[in-house]
């Protein structure tokens, strides 16, 4: 045979080498459809503009070339090429892979490759070609495994893309469970390709075009070559995952990720080896020390501290009704702008009857149930792993929480309402466990029931409060407990609606579309609590309101910047805090003392709310009252110490380091010790 040999592939004889040309060649005619519908991207004002069109052209004419001939080599020259590029397939597709993830917009510019220490580099590669390997062996075929490996990097990297447009922050490992969620919001989001990403989809699709054409090449003929082959390299992968991934090899290299700004570690250390190092962060460790012993010796030690802890004083329990909600924040905590009314001005004016204050979430700009978790328990992220979402991963089984105690205490109702898809976050099964007698959701309310933008409003969420209450008042008179998990202000920001008007104006020099559509839909909900304190203010049952954000909403770049005068990209741990700050108030229509807390943070939530209503409080609750005392505000991003200091959670040189090893321990047997969990100092007494 020649060397090379071209024919038509059309000429074929097999049918199904012909549909597949057809199926590669509308793949290819809609990458080159998507580039000419879309001008901004080869409409610019510099000579880059011929530039752009003759790489996409010379792209997609390689890629009809590959699909329409029938490419023909030698044997020896086919086997070659196979090799050569399965060689460079893994390569290339870490090296596209970072190029995609160093071009989505970050507070700072891509580090370059030669940048990078070699030994994350080393460790990149490293995973990658082993997990490359462990398929060729597999399946006993070069080409396959090293299409897969680039086509796995790819959409590893457009995923990450995504996540950070629309979150603010990459993707970690546990974000996998969350994909349901993600999902459902999905469709309201626009995602803009830029040039730079699109090349990179062009250049792995013509390289996918070119490696399918070429001929099979086996590893070896014999079959237990090949088996012990996939065996050798499945105990790498298997002693790489253990001595690297889930070891303290990573933290001991400082190879860390900074949970403030993610993208950073992205950045620093690529995409691969940063995603592998969130997995390590996903094992909850035992703490140092641990054991049911050392957690009686705490909880004595804490329950004679708090033995003047009131226990219950209200002569009659108030109803009690919780309101998170979505992404309610006042963002001028962030920076300096002015708006032509109050934003939020019935909240603002809530003094008498009340405590207000700040508390600080672990989160920001999404992943809400974490909030959830650590308000209904009482207990931090900041003891479990960076980037996980709690109910999907360690809620498995009946866990003590305000809701179970407060049943326990002979609440009533102890529904929860979220008026959204029911199954994000596998709210259903979570709620269950925590104790709530009922979970109402977006398939409860009416079709006509009132929107803002394309969301169940606040004001309907109010309205079906106050009738689940008037309902329940028919059945019994026990003290009433709803939770409320509100939709109306949840991302994104970049449409107007004609069910959404907008009074509320930012200034010029600092105006920003999303930041302003972001506040009119918080002047709404600022509606709505008056709306919900207005009904029960006239109630003359004793009613308490806690009203409450989730966490603050992802805002641009610009933005922050422009409120901050550019100092945003520079700011250090404790300034960033001021992105996870979000207001509080307790809300009471008959007396209480009167008080402003400063710092606060979520797990302390349900403990203040416990106090104030007079009901009679856990053995926990009162053990997280004494630790504010010394630690007020603690969350997965660190914690302020009562010197006014701020801390990270494993920093052994802080003065409150014992204390949160204290805490930890507690919350550890909790969560994790069910065996040997200490029931009742989690439950309300009998």
């Amino acid at each position: 045979m020649h060397f090379i040999e071209i024919s038509n592939i059309f000429k074929s004889e097999k049918k199904r080498y012909k549909v597949t040309a057809v199926l590669k060649l509308l793949v290819m005619f809609a990458l080159l459809g998507f580039f000419l519908s879309n001008k901004p991207m080869y409409h610019v004002q510099t000579d880059f503009y011929l530039k752009r069109m003759g790489f996409v052209f010379l792209a997609c004419f390689w890629m009809v070339f590959v699909t329409v001939c029938d490419i023909r080599l030698s044997q020896k020259v086919d086997r070659a090429f196979v090799i050569i590029l399965g060689v460079i397939a893994p390569v290339m597709g870490w090296i596209l892979s970072e190029f995609l993830i160093n071009e989505a917009e970050c507070a700072f510019p891509p580090t370059q490759f030669y940048q990078k220490e070699p030994l994350w580099i080393v460790l990149s590669l490293a995973m990658i070609i082993l997990v490359d390997l462990l398929i060729i062996f597999l399946t006993n075929s070069i080409r396959v495994g090293s299409v897969i490996v680039p086509f796995v990097l790819f959409i590893f990297a457009v995923v990450v893309c995504v996540v950070y447009e629309f979150r603010g922050i990459p993707m970690m490992a546990p974000d996998i469970l969350t994909v349901q969620t993600a999902t459902s919001v999905m469709g309201n989001y626009t995602f803009k390709l830029t040039f730079e990403q699109y090349s990179v989809i062009l250049v792995c699709m013509a390289f996918f075009f070119t490696f399918l054409r070429l001929h099979e090449v086996k590893v070896t003929e014999k079959r237990v070559f090949h088996i012990a082959g996939f065996i050798v390299v499945a105990l790498g992968c298997g002693l790489f995952t253990n001595q690297i991934i889930l070891s303290d090899f990573m933290e001991e290299h400082q190879i860390n990720i900074r949970m403030f700004r993610p993208m950073e570690s992205y950045q620093k250390y690529g995409g691969v080896l940063t995603f592998a190092r969130s997995v390590g962060y996903a094992v909850v460790k035992k703490p140092e020390g641990y054991t049911t012993a050392k957690v009686d010796q705490i909880i004595q030690e804490y329950e004679k501290k708090s033995a003047n802890e009131q226990q219950s004083t209200a002569k009659q329990y108030p109803n009690i009704i919780t309101v998170v909600n979505e992404t309610f924040a006042d963002i001028k905590v962030l920076g300096d702008f002015k708006t032509n009314e109050d934003y939020m001005p019935y909240f603002h004016s809530l003094k008498k009857n009340c405590v207000t204050g700040y508390t600080y979430a672990s989160i920001v700009g999404g992943q809400t149930a974490n909030t959830e978790f650590e308000l209904l328990t009482g207990n931090t992220l900041g003891f479990l792993s960076a980037g996980t979402t709690a109910f999907q991963l360690y809620i498995h089984g009946q866990m003590p929480s305000l809701v179970s105690n407060l049943k326990a205490e002979g609440y009533s109702g102890n529904k929860a309402m979220h008026p959204f898809n029911p199954y994000n976050y596998n709210r259903p099964a979570v709620y269950k466990d925590f104790g709530f007698t009922d979970f109402i959701d977006k398939f409860d309310f009416p079709k006509n029931v009132k929107r803002v933008r394309e969301y169940i409003s606040d004001e309907a969420n109010v309205d079906r409060i106050i009738s689940e209450y008037e309902k329940n008042r028919k059945k019994t008179d026990q003290p009433f407990y709803m939770y409320n998990m509100t939709i109306q202000n949840h991302s994104p920001y970049d449409k107007d609606a004609a069910n959404f008007k907008q009074p509320i104006k930012i200034e010029s020099s600092k105006y920003d579309a999303e930041a302003n559509r972001y506040l009119n839909l918080i002047k709404y909900s600022d509606d709505s609590l008056k709306q919900l304190t207005g009904y029960f203010e006239k109630c003359k049952e004793p009613t308490i309101i806690l009203f409450l954000g989730d966490h603050q909403p992802r805002l641009t770049d610009e933005f922050m910047n422009k409120i901050t005068n550019g100092q945003y990209q520079t700011w250090n741990s404790e300034q960033m805090m001021k992105r996870y700050q979000v207001p509080f108030v307790i809300w009471a229509n008959y007396d209480i003392k009167e008080q402003h807390i400063e710092k606060t943070s979520m797990n302390y939530i349900q403990s203040i709310l416990t106090k104030t209503a007079g009901v009679k409080m856990t053995g926990y609750q009162r053990f997280l009252n004494e630790v504010r005392k010394e630690v007020p505000t603690i969350t997965s991003q660190g914690y302020w110490g009562k010197n006014g200091k701020f801390y990270q959670i494993n920093d052994k040189g802080s003065p409150y380091y014992g204390i949160i090893q204290k805490y930890r321990m507690i919350q550890y047997n909790m969560m994790f010790d069910k065996k040997n969990r200490r029931d009742s100092f989690f439950e309300v007494s009998k």
